[in-house]
């Protein structure tokens, strides 16, 4: 008599949530997935799947990436992945926003006030101890961070500081980003965007950083430079 082969629950919701994914290219290619129980598995374009290792995967509470081995031993493998509209952290690396402002500069020109204003980001970006690479930042990096906002305006980035600088594994720093202008109350704009394109810093997937426009600090500056 045949027996029936039984796949573990947590990789049939894995499985089945692709199938339901509208459009979705999931067999298009071999993917590495995690089980709900924390075990590699290797979906194959053809359909069939595989164990990749034996090794299972925990997350600590001080935000640690574990992994347990088979032969009973562990090891930290870098950070444990999440994504809010405000902090993204991948294995390597952690990036969070701490806070923005509106800058604005009036200048009296005649019997009118001419007003200039620049909205600034501060991004906490912190490499894992446990990264084999340095990350290089540089004032060219501008060309690849985008600023905007709900309704889809852009804002040109102008500078990001400090620059150049080297980022070694374990150590950490506050990002400024500086952008051109800033929305205004006819604008209707809820929140306001920095994105991080994957051509820098080891990033894999485009990372977005959010905030609402209510929670934005606001100051008077003598002037730009």
């Amino acid at each position: 008599m045949s027996r029936a082969i039984q796949l573990p629950t947590p990789l049939i919701i894995c499985m089945l949530m692709l199938l339901l994914i509208p459009g979705s290219d999931a067999w298009s290619a071999d993917q590495q997935v995690i089980t709900d129980d924390g075990r590699e598995v290797l979906l194959k374009a053809d359909g069939s799947w595989v164990f990749r290792s034996t090794d299972r995967f925990a997350n600590t509470k001080d935000g640690q990436r574990v992994k347990l081995k088979q032969d009973g031993s562990w090891q930290y493998v870098g950070n444990a992945p999440m994504a809010t509209e405000e902090h993204v952290r991948s294995t390597l690396l952690d990036i969070k926003l701490h806070k923005v402002v509106i800058e604005r500069h009036e200048k009296k020109v005649q019997k009118n006030v001419r007003l200039r204003t620049q909205t600034v980001f501060y991004v906490n970006l912190g490499v894992s101890p446990l990264a084999k690479n340095n990350i290089s930042i540089t004032k060219n990096d501008v060309s690849h961070i985008e600023v905007n906002d709900n309704n889809g305006k852009a804002y040109p980035v102008i500078s990001i500081h400090p620059a150049p600088i080297v980022l070694k594994p374990g150590l950490d720093i506050t990002m400024v980003i500086r952008a051109d202008g800033a929305p205004l109350w006819l604008d209707d704009v809820k929140s306001m965007s920095v994105v991080f394109r994957p051509e820098i810093y080891g990033i894999q997937q485009p990372v977005t950083l959010s905030r609402d426009v209510d929670d934005f600090e606001e100051k008077k500056v003598a002037g730009f430079e």
